[in-house]
């Protein structure tokens, strides 16, 4: 056996002493042990009893937060439920005017649809004393949209009418008084005087 083989087995047996376990970690061995396995047995021991405090204080804040999450989700969905709903509103109200406005546009012009205003505004000017009568009989002849002329020509039948019933009610008063009938027409005739000069007739 050479000189270089007696030195590896040397240095082998002195790295196996080396390495071996001390006498007094092979007596505190069964020690740690114990105590490794005293640890486990109390962490096992507390498990059931920390594990159902974690989870109960866990669930509290994620519950918290999912509330509200789930409230703004909510809020957000409401909002965006409202605004659909007032476009639809809008959009259906744009809709029915295009709809209506075309409807105008294929009529013709003597058949106009005219305004609640301008009927509004052409009854009280038909009905103004003295004066609304001239307008009337004007506004029945004169215009060519139909529907004005047919209002005018329904407030002038309504003067007429009126015209009636008065003098109906003239004569019987001339029968029942014993007036004459000049004496009953004579304010109206002076009334139709007045007028005629008002308006340089």
């Amino acid at each position: 056996m050479s000189d270089k083989d007696t030195n590896k087995e040397a240095k082998a047996l002195t790295d196996e002493i080396k390495n071996a376990p001390k006498p007094e970690d092979i007596a505190a061995a069964p020690i740690k042990v114990e105590e490794t396995k005293k640890e486990e047995k109390k962490e096992e021991e507390f498990a059931p009893i920390a594990a159902p405090a974690a989870a109960a204080a866990a669930p509290v804040v994620d519950k918290a937060a999912a509330d509200k999450i789930a409230a703004e989700q909510k809020a957000v969905k409401k909002a965006q439920k409202e605004q659909a709903r007032k476009q639809a509103k809008i959009e259906k109200k744009a809709k029915k005017a295009a709809e209506l406005q075309a409807k105008i546009e294929q009529c013709p012009k003597d058949y106009r649809p005219v305004s609640t205003g301008q009927f509004f505004w052409l009854g009280i000017l038909c009905l103004l004393p003295a004066i609304g009568f001239i307008f009337t009989i004007l506004l029945s002849i004169g215009p060519r949209n139909k529907n004005l002329k047919n209002f005018a020509r329904a407030i002038f039948a309504g003067y007429i009418i009126l015209i009636i019933v008065a003098l109906i009610f003239s004569l019987i008063a001339t029968l029942v008084m014993g007036q004459s009938f000049a004496d009953l027409v004579w304010p109206f005739v002076q009334f139709f005087d007045e007028l005629g000069k008002a308006i340089g007739l």
